[in-house]
């Protein structure tokens, strides 16, 4: 049994060094909602989402990960969560976000800074207010890829399937046999993953990823990044991953954070018959890139994570 129940992956806080030139990469040209402005703090969503916010901008440096945040399945699971990371030795303290109660900032045994909460405003999604969509839009959170502190992600899988309750759908072996990289999803969702985990030598952040209705909706993306001259902001795809079989496109903001944009994954419809995806080392391209172009040394770098003070 869990330590506690996460009902799902819910948002994400990234620091930028300009709120303005990021608020025209991810409302303007991506197509992000825009909830509202609080000082240097920007909030917002996809199109489909009925929560106050699932992405927050932060003008602060250095850039990259503030917090992934998680919502739990009821007020009760707030006080699991501090037993469970005290029980561990993880200081965990009472965090104020705009629009949410109650919230738990932890730095876990991997040094990844996550967020609990429970409630959330509801402000209600655009539903079929077709006319005011741009960009892509994006239509929802989907997941995140984060660099755990350990030289054994066995220890991380134990912790995300055994005590965080999520499910592991696939996994990618090193060449010495042992797990290198793990994707995950909760007990709630059932899509092919909400977090994919990896060993790093510190914990790291690659990418946020956002649902999008088709995949021609990346294909837009992209056009519209080669015509405005910002070419450096494709970083990788439009591909099919092997591992996860979602179409991909990885795009860079202005601050180097990497968000992607993903389409067309599977549902699993019944977890407990599903038995995890093995993919052995000498399957690595066709794990990565089922077709596409191979993916350039760039996509390999990651940032390591700025957590709030606590």
């Amino acid at each position: 049994m869990p330590a506690f129940n996460i009902h799902r992956l819910s948002h994400a806080a990234l620091n930028v060094s300009n709120i303005e030139r990021a608020r025209e990469f991810y409302v303007d040209i991506l197509g992000f909602v825009e909830v509202e402005k609080n000082g240097d703090e920007l909030y917002l969503k996809g199109v489909e989402e009925g929560q106050h916010h699932s992405l927050i901008l932060k003008k602060g440096e250095p850039t990259g990960l503030v917090y992934a945040g998680f919502r739990v399945s009821s007020p009760e699971d707030l006080d699991r969560v501090r037993s469970y990371y005290e029980s561990r030795g993880c200081r965990v303290t009472k965090y104020k976000e705009k629009a949410v109660d109650d919230a738990l900032l932890v730095i876990d045994m991997f040094g990844v800074p996550m967020l609990f909460y429970y409630d959330m405003e509801y402000t209600g999604d655009l539903g079929l207010r077709f006319n005011v969509y741009k960009g892509a839009p994006p239509v929802r959170i989907h997941h995140v890829n984060l660099g755990l502190k350990t030289h054994d992600l066995e220890e991380g899988l134990r912790y995300y399937t055994e005590d965080l309750g999520f499910i592991l759908t696939e996994y990618f072996l090193g060449p010495d046999g042992s797990k290198q990289i793990a994707w995950l999803t909760g007990r709630y969702i059932h899509s092919s993953h909400e977090v994919a985990i990896a060993k790093a030598g510190d914990a790291a952040f690659h990418h946020i990823a956002y649902y999008v209705f088709e995949f021609r909706d990346m294909v837009r993306i992209a056009d519209i990044l080669a015509s405005l001259g910002m070419w450096d902001s494709i970083e990788r795809g439009p591909g099919r991953h092997g591992a996860t079989r979602g179409f991909h496109l990885y795009l860079r903001d202005p601050d180097g954070n990497r968000i992607e944009l993903y389409q067309g994954d599977y549902v699993i419809l019944d977890p407990d018959k599903w038995k995890p995806i093995e993919w052995r080392y000498e399957q690595a391209r066709y794990r990565s890139d089922f077709w596409g172009r191979p993916t350039p040394e760039r996509w390999r770098e990651v940032k390591q994570v700025i957590p709030p003070s606590l």
